[in-house]
């Protein structure tokens, strides 16, 4: 029921949505989806190398580009992201819901593995 009830959220956010689409010159940016999926995985790649519990030990020249492979994974360039984030500053309103946007797809993926927690033994934790 709460994954039917986000995803039907989610759906009425996109509706929203659909006329400030204009406000932003689609020619020169990263489509709205991708652009959202980039920065769901940015801020996981944030949560990951920002916590030393779970992150490897970067030097550093890693960490200078830890979103480097985000970018290679979706075929955009720092440049034409920085672009974006550029058009999307100047129309506030239509950003934050792209953010929006994001923060369901975050809560959507944390429920998710809430709900599907694996569980472990100490015994397989230690191999």
């Amino acid at each position: 029921m709460k994954k039917l009830f986000a995803f039907l959220f989610f759906l009425a956010i996109l509706a929203s949505c659909q006329d400030d689409l204009t406000k932003i010159n689609s020619s020169k940016t990263i489509p709205r989806e991708k652009f959202v999926n980039i920065l769901v995985e940015m801020h996981l790649m944030d949560v990951i190398t920002g916590n030393p519990r779970y992150s490897r030990k970067f030097d550093a020249s890693d960490s200078l580009d830890i979103y480097g492979s985000i970018f290679e994974k979706y075929n955009v360039s720092k440049a034409l992201f920085d672009t974006t984030v550029a058009m999307y500053v100047r129309q506030p309103d239509v950003y934050l819901k792209v953010y929006d946007e994001v923060l369901l797809k975050l809560n959507y993926m944390q429920d998710t593995l809430r709900d599907n927690i694996p569980k472990f033994t100490n015994e397989a934790i230690e191999r």
